[in-house]
């Protein structure tokens, strides 16, 4: 146990998206905390008084409360303003602990490394010159580590990753400042009598945060058992929608491939691959699995088979067939946004533009008259929409 836990360290200087990943499935938050403290003390030892100086315990424990206090729910916040159809506090109780133990270790793992650089730098070069500089690249190291734990956890964009994590640092930035304001208060909140009735009244809300890390890993575990049955496809699919949410295409990739090898009837699979090779902008490819999908199961995934291949058609240049896949998905599910927003695209490629203004319009409608809750989710194609609705090329329509 304690050597996997320190070979996840060890692989972020390799692979950090797999290594996010395995954490996920496989990290322990007593290991990511004691790993982060140790760098924290390692690294206060070589940048203040040398090595033979013990780090203020406070300040351990001051940073990695900021951290978890701080930095961790403002991560959240930002997904769950992104994600739109989850709660912030359902996302806290879920996300949490995953989230933060592949925080500490990725902080474990850069400021280790720093602590060690500095070590050996101290004895060749000027510490005021090396200090300023081994710290900024730290700090940067971070929050590329961060982020892609982030994009593995949720799926995010990269964009969206690194929203999250300036977020995260400003609200860690706050937490230190509001431990320095608060000054002596802070320490009374450690006194055992606070502390015991905090765990009566708090106790099962706190250890309910650690559920989703162990939910995950359990189910994790279930499936890798079930997998190993040869001719159990569905535990191959299974596992590869859990890599795809990560982005990780490549081993999605494989287990699909495996699930059709094992079951070549069912149409999932297929389907998961077209939209895979849709996001690697491979239409060509995308169009072959989507189409042995739909002839497979005409109604694959809610009928989508047909909005995906219409949107493959479309990348492709082949906006008839395109058109036609789009129309046959929107005559099943006529107030689908994302269909009636590709529809349009297609339309408006075709040169016809005032049967574009129809679509996207009714795009936009479909949004604005949905329930709050799913609202949310679909809310981007409305905005896609009523910026196209304003686009010169509808104008005179």
């Amino acid at each position: 146990m304690l050597g996997r836990q320190i070979e996840l360290i060890i692989g972020f200087y390799r692979s950090p998206q797999k290594t996010a990943s395995r954490i996920i499935d496989e990290g322990r938050l007593w290991f990511a905390v004691i790993a982060a403290a140790l760098a924290l003390v390692w690294m206060r030892a070589v940048t203040y008084r040398g090595l033979v100086y013990i780090a203020d315990p406070t300040i351990v424990i001051k940073v990695l409360a900021a951290l978890a206090l701080g930095f961790v729910p403002g991560v959240i916040l930002v997904v769950t303003l992104w994600r739109s159809h989850e709660s912030f506090g359902v996302m806290f109780r879920k996300d949490f602990s995953p989230l933060l133990t592949s925080v500490l270790m990725a902080f474990a793992a850069v400021y280790l490394s720093f602590a060690a650089l500095s070590t050996v730098a101290r004895a060749v070069l000027p510490f005021a010159w090396f200090q300023p500089l081994f710290g900024f690249v730290a700090l940067v190291a971070f929050a590329a580590l961060a982020a892609c734990c982030t994009r593995t956890l949720w799926g995010t964009g990269y964009l969206v990753a690194a929203a999250s994590v300036a977020v995260g640092f400003g609200a860690t930035i706050g937490a230190l400042v509001a431990s320095v304001v608060l000054g002596r208060f802070v320490s009374y909140l450690a006194s055992p009598f606070l502390l015991y009735y905090a765990w009566i009244f708090l106790g099962s809300e706190m250890r309910s945060l650690g559920g989703g890390l162990r939910s995950r890993q359990h189910f994790r575990r279930q499936l890798d058992i079930a997998a190993s049955n040869p001719k159990d496809a569905d535990a191959q699919y299974q596992l590869g929608l859990i890599y795809q949410e990560r982005r990780q295409y490549d081993e999605a990739r494989k287990r699909y491939l495996r699930a059709i090898e094992i079951d070549n009837h069912e149409a999932d699979p297929f389907f998961q691959l077209g939209r895979i090779a849709l996001d690697e902008d491979k239409a060509e490819e995308a169009i072959g699995f989507l189409n042995s999908a739909a002839a497979l199961d005409d109604k694959c995934c809610s009928h989508e088979v047909w909005r995906e291949l219409g949107r493959a058609y479309s990348t492709d240049g082949r906006l008839e067939e395109a058109r036609a896949a789009l129309r046959k998905y929107l005559d099943r599910r006529p107030y689908d946004p994302e269909g009636l927003y590709y529809y349009g695209e297609a339309l408006l490629a075709s040169g016809q533009a005032a049967e574009a203004k129809q679509a996207f319009s009714e795009c936009k409608a479909a949004v604005d008259t949905m329930p709050a809750g799913r609202r949310r989710q679909v809310a981007r194609w409305g905005r896609m929409a009523s910026s196209a609705l304003r686009s010169r090329a509808l104008a005179d329509y």
